[in-house]
């Protein structure tokens, strides 16, 4: 019986080889196919997560360029308030012995407080 199985079967074996080869190439190609449409698909994915990313990129670059708006405005208040304290101190350095007078106790006491709560402050 092999003997008569290999007599029909040999000479189809061209055939068969071929018909294999082409079952396989063609799963080979739909696995591949497969493959890049779902590689496309989380291509798109990543995509949308870049441009999500990029809005939120954007959105801090501008809060950040308010946030440093405000730091320059309040560096310059407190430099005008630093050249005002300074023309302060000045006049009261430069006034004459004579334009000292008593001062009320009240007040004496207010400033004093402010002074304590300046030197706090620094």
């Amino acid at each position: 019986m092999p003997a008569f199985l290999t007599k029909i079967l040999l000479p189809l074996a061209p055939y068969l080889a071929a018909g294999f080869f082409l079952i396989a190439g063609t799963a080979y190609v739909l696995h591949l196919q497969h493959a890049v449409q779902t590689q496309a698909a989380a291509n798109a994915a990543l995509l949308q997560t870049n441009q999500a990313n990029a809005t939120e990129i954007a959105a801090y670059q501008a809060q950040s360029v308010k946030w440093n708006a405000a730091l320059d405005a309040l560096d310059a208040q407190t430099l005008d308030r630093a050249h005002a304290m300074a023309d302060v101190y000045q006049r009261i350095d430069a006034a004459p012995a004579g334009s000292d007078a008593p001062v009320a106790p009240v007040l004496a006491q207010a400033l004093a407080d402010i002074a304590k709560l300046q030197a706090g402050a620094k």
